[in-house]
C-alpha cells in the first residue's frame, strides 16, 4: 500500500469515528424537543437531514445503476432494509478492495481471479419476498400424509441398478423390543457393497470449472427438460449435487428446488412442479459408476427418499473430505474461498425457496453450491490419495447414504442411521431445562406440546408457525385460564394461538387440575406406604414371641450346669483326668506332660484356696440344679469371708505364699493435678483491700472505656494501637449491584 493510501487512511478514520460518536450522542436527546424550542436547531438539523439523504440516494444509484427509486424523508423508515443491503453490499466491496491493497505485487493476479456473488439489485428484485405466499401443497397431485398411520413407505415404483430384487422393498419387517415394524431401506445392500468408480483411486489434474460469467443455468419445470437432462447425465462420471428445503410452512419440510452441475452444464430443477416425476433419475443417482458429489449430505439424503423417492449409491461428501483433511473450517463457503476462489453470501441460506419466480440473486447463489464442487471435488481427492485417507471418507460416505426416514411414531429406540422429525420420546421436557421452568409445570408443558404437534400435523404446518416455543413457555409459566389471559400472556401471538385461546385456556385449566389430582394421588400412596411400614400384625407378634421363648428355652437345656457357674475345667482338671491331652508344649517348645500339669495345677489351687472354689464337673446334682443367681450369690458370699480371714496370719503356714488380688485403680490425670494442687501451699487472699465492684456508678465504666482509647506506651496493661481491620474482598458477580460497591 502506498503512502498517500496510508495518508488518506489516517484523515478519513479519525473523521469517521468522530461523526460516528456524534451521531450516537444524538440519539439519546429528543431532537423534535429542541427543534420545537430554536429555529436555527431547526433549520440546522434539515439540512443535515437532506444532505445524508443526497448521499444515500448517490451511493444507490452509484451501487446499483438499475435503481431509479430514490427516498425520502417519508419513506426512511419502511426503506431502511433497502438501506441496510446497500450498507452491507458497500462494505463487502471496501473490505475485498482493502484485501486487494494489502497483498503483495505478486499476489496481485491471483487475487484479481476472486469472484464474487452478484446480490446487487437484491434488495428491490426480491421486495415480495414478505409477501404471504400460497401453499404449493395445496397443488400436489398425491397429497401430504401427516397422520404416521403406519410406518414410511418407500416412494419407489421401480429399482434401477438392483442387487436386491424389487419385490423385496416392500416386505415390513416384525416388531421388536427397540425396533418397530418398518420397511428396510430400499439400496442399502447397493450402497454397501457395490464399487465405486475407478477413477476416484487415482490420481489426476483437477479440471477447471467452467467460467462462471459465460455460462447460464438451465432451469427444469416441465418433462421434456427434465427428459434431455436425464439423458445428459447418463454420460458422465461424476456430478454435483444440492438441494434447498424449506420447513417453516410445512410439518416435515419440503425439498423446494435441486441444482445438479456436470463439468459443463448447471440445472436448476423445480422440484414441487415435477415432485411426482423425479423417479427417474433413479437410474443415475444409483449407477454405481457415476460419482455423486454432495456437501453435507447428512440430510439431503433423508429429503430425497422422503419426497422424491431417490437414492444415492457411489456418494462423495466433500464435507467429510474436509474433515479428514483437517481443515480449519468444514463449510462449503469455506472450501469455494480456498479451491475456487469464489466468495458466496449467506443472506439466502434461510430464503423462502417456495416463491415463484426466483429471483435473479437466489438462482445465483443456488448455481453456485454446485457450479465449483466437481472441481473441489478433484483437488480434494488428490489430497485424499496423498494422505491415505480416501478410504475413510468413502467409508463415511457410505454410511451417510444408507440413511433411512422413519416416521416419529415408528422411530427405533436407538439407531444412528434413522432420521425421525421427533427423535426424543419426551421431547416437550427439553424446553423445561431450557427455559429452566419449574417441574410443577411440566403437565402444562406437555399439554401445550402435543396440541401444538396435533394442530401442526393436521394444518401442515411446523410446529413453531403454530406455537413458537417462547410463546409456549409464557403460557406454561403464566397458566392463563381464560382467553384473555392467552392472548395477553406474549406480543407475538400467533394465528392458530389467536384463532384457539378459548381451547388453549380450556387445556391449561384441565392439565392444572390434572396434575393437582396426580400430586394428591401420589402423597395419599406415600402416607399409605408409611402407615403400613409402621404398624406390625398382632399374629406376626403372637409368632415372634413364641419364637423367641423357644429359642431362649433350647439355649437353656443346651448349656451345661457347669457354664452357669462360671467353673473352669482346666482348673477341676476335667481335660487332664479324662486323658485329653498327653502333653502340653509351652511357649518355648518344650514338653510338659500331663503329670506335671497336674501338679502345677494343685498348686495353683492351694494357694487360691481362699479365693477359688471348686466345682467337679461331675458335681452333685444340688450344685448343679442350682439356679445362676444362687451360685453368684454364693461367690460373693465366700469372697467376702476370705477378705476377712485374710486378716490373721494364723491360716497360713508360710506368709510368703499369700497372693493378694487388689482391685485396679483407675488413675486419671485429673485426680494427679488435684494431688499437686492441695500439696501445694494455698495463698490466702485478703478481701478487705479489693476493688468494690458493685459500688461503682455505671459512668466510671464509660469513664473508663474511654480513656482506654489512649495509648500510653509506658504502662504495661496497655496493648498499643490495633491495626487497621482489613476489609472483605468484594465480589464482582452478577449479584453485586453499583449501590452495593459504593456503599463498600
Amino acid at each position: 500500500m502506498s503512502s498517500n493510501s496510508d495518508d488518506v487512511i489516517s484523515q478519513v478514520f479519525p473523521k469517521a469515528v468522530q461523526a460516528i460518536r456524534s451521531a450516537s450522542g444524538l440519539s439519546a436527546y429528543d431532537i423534535k424537543f429542541y427543534k420545537s424550542l430554536d429555529k436555527n436547531i431547526s433549520d440546522t438539523s434539515e439540512n443535515s437531514s437532506n444532505r445524508l439523504l443526497k448521499l444515500i440516494n448517490v451511493l444507490s444509484s452509484s451501487v446499483d445503476l438499475q435503481d431509479n427509486q430514490s427516498l425520502n424523508q417519508d419513506a426512511i423508515e419502511s426503506g431502511w432494509p433497502r438501506v441496510s443491503n446497500l450498507l452491507d453490499t458497500i462494505l463487502e466491496r471496501s473490505d475485498f478492495a482493502l484485501d486487494t491493497l494489502q497483498r503483495s505485487p505478486n499476489q496481485k493476479d491471483e487475487s484479481q481471479k476472486f469472484t464474487y456473488l452478484d446480490d446487487d439489485n437484491a434488495h428491490n428484485k426480491g421486495a415480495h419476498l414478505n409477501k404471504r405466499q400460497e401453499k404449493p401443497q395445496k397443488f400436489f397431485k398425491t397429497p401430504i400424509d401427516n397422520s404416521e398411520s403406519h410406518p414410511f413407505k418407500p416412494l419407489l415404483k421401480e429399482k434401477p441398478n438392483a442387487m436386491v430384487p424389487f419385490q423385496e422393498t416392500f416386505i415390513l419387517t416384525t416388531e421388536e423390543e427397540n425396533d418397530p415394524a418398518h420397511y428396510k431401506q430400499p439400496y442399502e445392500i447397493e450402497i454397501l457393497n457395490q464399487e465405486y468408480n475407478s477413477k476416484i483411486l487415482e490420481k489426476s489434474d483437477p479440471i477447471p470449472s467452467k467460467d462462471w460469467q459465460g455460462t447460464e443455468p438451465i432451469w427444469v419445470d416441465t418433462i421434456e427438460e427434465l427428459n434431455k437432462m436425464h439423458k445428459d447425465l447418463q454420460s458422465v462420471s461424476e456430478i454435483a449435487v444440492d438441494l434447498e428445503h424449506h420447513d417453516y410452512r410445512s410439518y416435515y419440510g419440503l425439498v423446494c428446488l435441486m441444482q445438479i452441475s456436470t463439468r459443463d452444464q448447471d440445472w436448476l430443477i423445480d422440484t414441487l412442479a415435477l415432485r411426482e416425476d423425479l423417479k427417474i433419475l433413479n437410474s443415475v443417482f444409483t449407477d454405481p459408476k457415476i460419482t455423486k458429489v454432495f456437501h453435507g449430505a447428512f440430510m439431503d439424503i433423508i429429503w430425497l427418499q422422503r419426497d422424491l423417492g431417490l437414492y444415492i449409491v457411489s456418494l462423495f461428501d466433500t464435507y467429510h473430505a474436509s474433515r479428514q483433511l483437517g481443515f480449519p473450517k468444514h463449510s462449503l463457503a469455506y472450501l469455494l474461498e480456498r479451491f475456487a476462489h469464489f466468495k458466496t453470501s449467506k443472506k439466502y441460506q434461510l430464503a423462502d425457496w417456495r416463491i415463484r419466480p426466483l429471483t435473479g440473486p437466489m438462482k445465483l447463489y443456488a448455481r453456485s453450491d454446485t457450479h465449483f464442487l466437481l472441481n473441489i471435488f478433484d483437488q480434494l481427492r488428490n489430497m485424499l490419495i496423498e494422505s491415505n485417507k480416501l478410504t475413510n471418507v468413502l467409508f463415511e460416505s457410505r454410511n451417510v447414504a444408507r440413511r433411512r426416514f422413519e416416521y416419529s411414531s415408528f422411530r427405533p429406540l436407538a439407531s444412528t442411521n434413522v432420521v425421525s422429525p421427533i427423535e426424543k420420546p419426551e421431547p416437550w421436557k427439553s424446553l423445561l431445562y431450557q427455559y429452566n421452568l419449574s417441574a410443577s409445570r411440566e403437565a402444562v408443558v406437555r399439554s401445550l406440546y402435543q396440541w401444538r404437534d396435533q394442530i401442526a400435523k393436521q394444518d401442515d404446518e411446523s410446529p413453531r408457525y403454530v406455537m413458537p416455543n417462547q410463546l409456549l413457555v409464557s403460557l406454561a409459566s403464566l397458566v392463563p385460564t381464560d382467553p384473555a389471559g392467552v392472548l395477553s400472556s406474549s406480543n407475538l401471538i400467533s394465528d392458530h394461538v389467536r384463532k384457539n385461546a378459548k381451547e388453549i385456556s380450556e387445556l391449561i385449566k384441565r392439565s392444572m387440575k390434572e396434575a393437582e389430582e396426580e400430586d394428591m394421588y401420589l402423597l395419599n400412596n406415600i402416607s399409605e406406604k408409611f402407615e403400613e411400614k409402621d404398624t406390625i400384625n398382632e399374629d406376626k407378634i403372637e409368632f415372634s414371641e413364641a419364637a423367641f421363648n423357644s429359642e431362649l428355652q433350647r439355649l437353656k437345656t443346651n448349656l451345661p450346669s457347669s457354664k452357669y457357674g462360671g467353673s473352669s475345667e482346666l482348673f477341676s482338671l476335667s481335660i487332664l483326668e479324662n486323658n485329653y491331652v498327653n502333653n502340653i508344649i509351652n511357649s518355648e517348645g518344650n514338653s510338659n506332660s500331663s503329670t506335671e500339669m497336674k501338679k502345677r495345677i494343685n498348686l495353683i489351687r492351694e494357694s487360691l484356696s481362699f479365693r477359688y472354689n471348686p466345682t467337679s464337673h461331675h458335681g452333685d446334682d444340688d450344685t448343679s440344679n442350682k439356679s445362676e443367681g444362687q451360685l453368684q450369690k454364693e461367690s460373693d458370699v465366700n469372697i467376702e469371708d476370705a477378705s476377712t480371714d485374710e486378716k490373721s496370719a494364723s491360716m497360713f503356714s508360710n506368709p510368703d505364699d499369700i497372693v493378694v488380688l487388689k482391685k485396679k485403680q483407675a488413675h486419671s490425670r485429673n485426680n494427679t493435678a488435684k494431688k499437686d494442687k492441695d500439696s501445694e501451699k494455698k495463698e490466702v487472699l485478703n478481701y478487705e483491700d479489693a476493688s468494690k465492684v458493685m459500688k461503682k456508678k455505671p459512668f466510671e465504666k464509660a469513664n473508663r472505656k474511654r480513656s482506654s482509647s489512649t495509648f500510653d506506651p509506658y504502662t504495661l496493661e496497655s496493648e498499643g494501637p490495633k491495626p487497621v481491620k482489613k476489609l472483605p474482598k468484594l465480589q464482582m458477580g452478577k449479584n453485586t449491584s453499583f449501590f452495593s460497591k459504593k456503599k463498600k
